[in-house]
């Protein structure tokens, strides 16, 4: 993972009537400090950004047009919150602004961004506070990243000239995403623990926090995103925190309504340094050349449609053949059905057979996705191809073992793989991030839900005699080619290509 040093140094100036330039520059800047996260936040609407370029060795924040300040000039009366701005962009640039006169030299506390309320200084500190709602922007400025700094104020005749040094209160995140579906509308940071701060207590003249204050297990953020390419980056800010030996999850909303999540192992998050983290939202990841859904399919309410889940979810109960979904909690209830489902009788039934061939008569029609007949051709007897279309379908028997480095038996020389019970849920892991939970299954008789959270069951789409294919595993055992009664209710992980 990289992370860069920000640019530390800046100046500002603040003028009556008139204006004096000044520049941010990059003193403070280092470069050559290396953080792999292979892993953000704070704006009050409207407000000012500072924007940031990165050339692989450094960082630095020229102002934009329209920034502004909020500077505090320290023991006068009327100047608690002067606002100064800035119509030009650049790395040095006049702000100017009306402040209230004075005579002499007086120290100041320069913020940045301006906020309307202004900000309290007690004895050369300051409590910064996340907005709510936070609010980011894609492939654009950092917003409203605090920067704080001292200096001196002094009244020459009408004018007042200042300078303060600005610094980085923020650690910030810059998130590569990559295969993204859609527009960006949210994202948020979660961990099991109340780890992330909302507020801070900060030296005016280091940018240090001294005081973490309070912290919450979630940072949620909207975002705006006009981009329509799939690859996109967000960067964002958050306070410094050290994370170390605790995971994070990141979830990232699209405008199709779908999200995604990864989870990372967290690190220490120092103030005024850049970490840039990789997020495919591909919805596979690729192991041993077979391309696998990250989740297995799930029925979601929002969109009324069969979709891939997250890593964590153990998915609808299928039986072999059969687009009809079942519940995964309680007794079984349909939750899914294909559009031509023919519900007389007792179809809906558990133990009914009459839906698991739904326009077939015997023969489980998959054996060569893709291409046949025109039952094969929409995905009938594959939920996987008729719900998800493209060129998703269930796994052969073949892939499972080769998924597996066709291991069967023990864990033991599974290339990659591992039974994991931390974080939940209990789940068969590729070093690559690719989780398969141990989902259970529905009995064959009574519909029954066992054994949730000790064994994995899966569909292939390879029949065997009356039975039909399904990977097995659990925490002693992986088995690639086990079979089951048709009848039987199990998961389904789909895998994406032609067979």
């Amino acid at each position: 993972m990289k992370h860069q040093f920000l640019a530390a140094g800046a100046a500002l100036c603040a003028l009556v009537m008139t204006g004096c330039g000044n520049e941010m520059d990059e003193a403070g800047t280092q470069a050559g400090k290396q953080v792999t996260m292979t892993m953000q936040a704070a704006t009050d609407a409207p407000q000012t950004r500072a924007d940031y370029t990165d050339d692989g060795t450094k960082m630095s924040f020229p102002w934009r047009n329209g920034d502004a300040l909020s500077v505090v000039v320290d023991g006068v009366p009327g100047n608690e919150n002067c606002e100064l701005s800035t119509s030009q962009a650049g790395k040095s640039v006049p702000f100017s602004g009306t402040v209230t006169t004075f005579e002499g030299s007086k120290a100041i506390y320069a913020f940045y961004p301006h906020k309307s309320g202004g900000y309290t200084v007690n004895g050369g500190n300051a409590e910064l506070t996340l907005p709510n709602p936070q609010a980011y922007t894609v492939d654009g400025a950092i917003d409203n990243s605090f920067m704080v700094g001292v200096g001196t104020a002094t009244a020459t005749g009408t004018a007042i000239d200042a300078s303060a040094g600005l610094k980085q209160v923020m650690s910030i995140i810059k998130l590569n995403i990559t295969n993204a579906p859609a527009a960006v509308t949210g994202v948020r940071l979660k961990c099991s623990e109340a780890v992330f701060p909302t507020m801070a207590t900060v030296k005016l003249s280091d940018a240090t926090i001294s005081n973490p204050g309070t912290s919450v297990s979630e940072l949620s953020m909207t975002v705006t995103d006009g981009t329509t390419p799939a690859t996109k980056a967000i960067s964002f800010a958050m306070f410094p925190t050290d994370l170390s030996g605790k995971k994070i999850t990141i979830e990232v909303m699209y405008a199709d309504g779908k999200s995604k999540s990864i989870e990372k192992d967290g690190t220490n998050f120092e103030r005024n340094i850049h970490y840039v983290m990789d997020f495919n939202s591909a919805d596979f990841i690729e192991v041993n050349g077979i391309k696998v859904a990250v989740g297995s399919l799930v029925f979601n309410p929002a969109s009324n449609k069969v979709e891939i889940g997250t890593a964590t979810d153990n998915g609808l109960y299928f039986q072999f053949g059969s687009l009809v979904g079942w519940s995964s909690t309680g007794n079984p209830t349909i939750a899914v059905k294909p559009a031509n489902f023919d519900n007389s009788g007792t179809k809906e039934d558990w133990r009914s057979t009459d839906k698991i061939w739904q326009g077939t008569t015997g023969t489980v029609p998959f054996t060569t996705a893709g291409s046949g007949s025109d039952d094969e051709k929409a995905g009938i007897g594959d939920p996987c191809r008729y719900y998800l279309g493209g060129t998703w379908r269930l796994p052969t028997e073949d892939e499972y073992k080769a998924l597996f480095n066709n291991v069967s038996g023990q864990w033991a020389g599974s290339g990659g793989w591992s039974w994991t019970t931390s974080p939940a849920p209990t789940s068969a892991t590729h070093t690559n991030g690719l989780k398969i939970p141990a989902s259970g299954r529905r009995a064959s008789r009574d519909g029954g839900l066992s054994p949730i959270g000790t064994t994995g069951y899966y569909w292939s789409a390879s029949p065997t005699g009356n039975n039909g294919i399904f990977l097995n595993f659990a925490s002693s055992f992986v088995y690639p080619r086990s079979n089951i009664e048709r009848t039987s209710g199990l998961s389904v992980r789909c895998v994406q290509g032609s067979n």
